[in-house]
């Protein structure tokens, strides 16, 4: 069992399932030979990752209906938790990153460290099957699941609750601009500023202007008295 195995709590089987969740697309498109990165994998570990929490949810909230489990679940499944959850792995030490993405800091970036995880996630379930993915999860979530407050309204997202905060206090709606956009066609990230009249508040990124306005206007909430943004 390897090092990074050890810090799993998981054997692999097939080697190279791990091997290929912690190798980025830019280490892959630097060599010459054909190799295998992590993005497929990613994919898959995002599915499960939303199957098996799904699961925790409902068990530990029996009570809760659809919109308020998709809320708690998209309170946990975010990229600022993923990659928080990497880091405490060590992740970073072992993925494999082109020379361009580790001089620019990749291996801290919360985004690729968030994709990395999924993707282990998704390694692990090729190799073990549900079970072993299932587990895997609880594992690393079940402190963060047992720490939602059932008291807490999930039901507003962070947009519907800055309209609110700024309506009351401005009278006016927050407005949201796309200032920028990253990446090629099947990876973009988007910028997006909120701002109410002629003030920027916050700017959120993320892989849709949807999540980036999300984050935008979490960022925004931060920024008020805490009076004001309960």
């Amino acid at each position: 069992m390897t090092e990074l195995e050890k810090k799993l709590s998981y054997k692999f089987k097939k080697s190279e399932l791990l091997e290929r969740a912690l190798t980025h697309k830019s280490f892959a498109h630097e060599l010459r030979e054909r190799c295998d990165h992590n993005e497929k994998l990613e994919f898959l570990g995002d599915a499960v990752l939303d199957l098996v929490l799904g699961e925790f949810l409902m068990e530990r909230f029996p009570g809760d209906g659809e919109g308020g489990l998709s809320k708690k679940r998209a309170s946990l499944v975010n990229e600022e938790v993923l990659s928080k959850l990497s880091s405490v792995l060590e992740l970073p030490k072992y993925l494999h990153l082109g020379k361009g993405e580790s001089m620019t800091g990749g291996a801290q970036k919360p985004r690729l460290l968030a994709s990395a995880y999924e993707a282990l996630l998704g390694a692990i379930f090729l190799d073990g099957g549900f079970e072993s993915a299932r587990d895997f999860v609880r594992r690393d979530f079940i402190k963060l699941v047992e720490e939602i407050d059932p008291t807490q309204d999930f039901e507003k997202d962070y947009k519907t609750r800055l309209q609110e905060v700024m309506q009351k206090e401005t009278k006016e709606a927050p407005i949201y601009e796309l200032i920028g956009e990253d990446g090629p066609p099947h990876d973009r990230t988007f910028t997006v500023c909120v701002r109410v009249r002629e003030t920027n508040l916050a700017t959120g990124t993320g892989r849709s202007k949807k999540i980036a306005e999300q984050e935008a206007a979490k960022k925004a909430l931060e920024l008020l008295p805490k009076e004001k943004s309960t």
